[in-house]
């Protein structure tokens, strides 16, 4: 039985690997996890922390568009022989100016969700890491100064609802505790298991009489906590900022 898993885990990875990243990137809903610049990690600011979106429109003569509060857009070129990386071409930045909740927050990650992608040669190479696991897709893409974005897209089993549609979670980004809010009741024996970004099992807690579970053990980054209570789980991403 090992052996035929491994066998068909095998032929799974090369199957996906053999495939051109133009399908392969396409067929994903890219979601901003992180952005590194100049060495400092920088997460998704609430309200905006499911908004950073990255999209390849090859039906649309190749177009690329990176999308926070705005966008930056312009026609992409992937490397010859299906090379991990691309290069950008008409490259355009809208200029909107945000006004709202954590204003200074959004402005400066905004910032560097479009300027990431805005002013390079049409030769400067974009280059990336694509890795697929068992509960979705990691893309980090790296230009010419050794910036990064961290993005990800989370495959949802059908068992499972999205945690906002029953129960939601705050606060988000969490730095000790995280509470639930919740239209329906909460067991006793109702447990949360948290997962990192690369689908690894961190922990496993029973939630708190107060309707609470601990991630002060948690290092900053993006997780996914699944809830399960009363026979059905429910999930969705938070971010650890201490």
């Amino acid at each position: 039985m090992k052996k035929i898993y491994i066998l068909i885990l095998g032929f799974f990875c090369f199957f996906a690997s053999a495939q051109p990243y133009s399908i392969l990137l396409k067929n994903a809903d890219w979601t901003i996890t992180k952005i590194q610049w100049s060495g400092v990690d920088y997460y998704p600011p609430v309200p905006f922390t499911q908004s950073g979106k990255v999209a390849f429109d090859f039906d649309n003569n190749n177009g690329f568009n990176s999308i926070f509060f705005n966008t930056a857009g312009g026609k992409l070129t992937f490397g010859a022989n299906n090379a991990a990386y691309f290069t950008l071409q008409n490259v355009a930045v809208t200029l909107a100016e945000y006004y709202g909740e954590n204003e200074q927050a959004i402005r400066q990650f905004d910032s560097m969700a479009t300027t990431f992608y805005f002013g390079f040669q049409t030769s400067d190479q974009f280059t990336f890491q694509y890795e697929q696991i068992f509960s979705g897709k990691n893309l980090i893409v790296t230009n010419k100064y050794g910036n990064k974005i961290f993005y990800s897209n989370l495959i949802l089993g059908n068992s499972e609802i999205l945690l906002d549609n029953a129960i939601s979670i705050y606060p988000n980004p969490a730095k000790n505790e995280i509470f639930l809010r919740s239209s329906k009741a909460i067991a006793e024996n109702s447990t949360v298991e948290i997962f990192d970004n690369s689908g690894k099992l961190i922990s496993t807690q029973k939630i708190s009489p107060k309707n609470s579970f601990s991630v002060q053990m948690l290092q900053n980054g993006v997780y996914t906590a699944r809830v399960s209570n009363l026979g059905e789980q429910y999930s969705s991403r938070f971010i650890i900022e201490k």
